[in-house]
């Protein structure tokens, strides 16, 4: 007795590049990106022959400084009244309260802002302040803003703010103008 050898069927591999094709689209078409957005910030024009910066006289009560330590993991607040270096610690998550307290002051206390189209937001970090102390602090801020901002657009025109049209929220902008200045401390 012999034994036949049998052969093995071939498999059609003709399909194969069309079904890799399709999986491929697939895969393509279903994925999500994630995109990073930034910063929502205007950032005031270059200088040249017909904008050139001028010198604005304020009250120094009108400053709030945010001093980011790179060696601390709070965030020393002062008014631009207050002394250099005396300001109080606060963590981070804590920042929008006081913004709001200094931004909705109106003069009654001599040491916070006359009012906030007169407020400046001043950040002041340093070479080493890690980029996230940075960004929690400008998150902060525009809580601060988009909530203070809500409040005014309710109060005038019974809408959150976002659902006003442009002219509407220039009204509570102009209200509420969100003024911040950043620099590098050595």
């Amino acid at each position: 007795m012999s034994k036949s050898r049998r052969s093995l069927p071939e498999i059609n591999a003709g399909s194969m590049a069309d079904i890799a094709f399709l999986l491929l689209i697939f895969f393509l078409v279903t994925t999500t990106m994630d995109v990073d957005t930034g910063i929502k910030r205007k950032l005031p024009p270059l200088p040249d022959e017909e904008n050139i910066p001028t010198q604005v006289d304020f009250h120094k009560n009108n400053i709030l400084i945010f001093d980011c330590s790179p060696s601390s993991d709070k965030i020393l607040v002062e008014t631009g009244a207050d002394e250099s270096g005396n300001g109080k610690p606060f963590a981070t998550h804590e920042l929008k309260n006081e913004i709001i307290t200094f931004l909705t002051n109106y003069g009654k206390n001599p040491d916070l802002s006359e009012s906030p189209s007169k407020a400046v937001l001043s950040i002041r970090v340093h070479k080493k302040t890690q980029y996230e102390t940075y960004v929690k602090i400008q998150d902060q801020i525009s809580i601060a803003y988009k909530e203070l901002r809500n409040n005014e657009a309710l109060r005038k025109f019974n809408s959150k703010f976002e659902n006003l049209d442009k002219e509407k929220q220039d009204i509570v902008k102009k209200e509420y103008p969100m003024r911040v200045s950043e620099s590098i401390k050595e």
